[in-house]
């Protein structure tokens, strides 16, 4: 559910235990019926992952989180990705997450509309990070049942919490921004994981140049 993911060698990110400040979108659903249940599924999500100065970012790694599990892509030779059929509800939302060596890691929030296809693009901007790594994540709360209608994807996000890297006698610590992100820039080496208030605590391992995706989960909605 809330596993960790290490993504490609990744992004710089000149922030040292700064917070992801993250935009996003989301996709549609259609309605599925079967065994007695609808289930809105976003039908998908697209778009660009550029530079500043309009070139694009090529085999960025972009993935996208639903609550319970991480998928993921590469970007075209244009900077072009796209993620079919991700299966979060009308109304709920979804993360997605941009990395790439060299480059600062992104994250946004997707609101999922009625059936429409989204579109969302971003910018990534290189970073200097020498020997560090990033970790990425959000603290959600997601949702999943219902007997007459189906309902999957997050269904909230715990903002202005404060967040601990912790190795040894060295802590570090951050505070969720206003959609529920954290960013951590830190050395190689293993580290705990943990949120304040949070019964979950993360066994994590960063890397020289590389983006750990690692998110919190607060509790679930369970829907009768």
């Amino acid at each position: 559910m809330s596993g960790t993911w290490i993504l490609q060698r990744s992004n710089d990110r000149g922030v040292i235990t700064g917070i992801a400040l993250l935009s996003i979108l989301l996709l549609p659903a259609k309605d599925s019926v079967g065994s007695g249940r609808s289930a809105a599924i976003a039908e998908g999500v697209h778009g660009y992952v550029k530079e500043g100065d309009g070139s694009p970012v090529v085999n960025a790694g972009v993935s996208i989180f639903d609550g319970f599990t991480l998928k993921s892509v590469k970007t075209d030779s244009q900077g072009r990705y796209k993620i079919d059929e991700v299966p979060v509800s009308a109304d709920r939302y979804t993360v997605l997450f941009f990395t790439k060596e060299g480059y600062i890691p992104e994250a946004a929030n997707l609101k999922i509309p009625e059936k429409t296809d989204i579109e969302y693009s971003t910018i990534l901007k290189r970073g200097e990070m020498g020997h560090n790594g990033f970790v990425i994540g959000t603290i959600y709360k997601p949702i999943r049942g219902g007997k007459i209608q189906f309902q999957s994807g997050i269904y909230s996000f715990g903002k202005g919490i404060p967040v601990i890297l912790e190795r040894d006698h060295e802590v570090i610590k951050n505070e969720t921004d206003h959609e529920g992100h954290f960013l951590f820039e830190a050395p190689a080496g293993r580290y705990t994981l943990s949120g304040e208030g949070l019964r979950e605590r993360a066994e994590i391992e960063v890397f020289t140049g590389q983006t750990v995706i690692r998110n919190l989960r607060s509790g679930v909605v369970l829907v009768d």
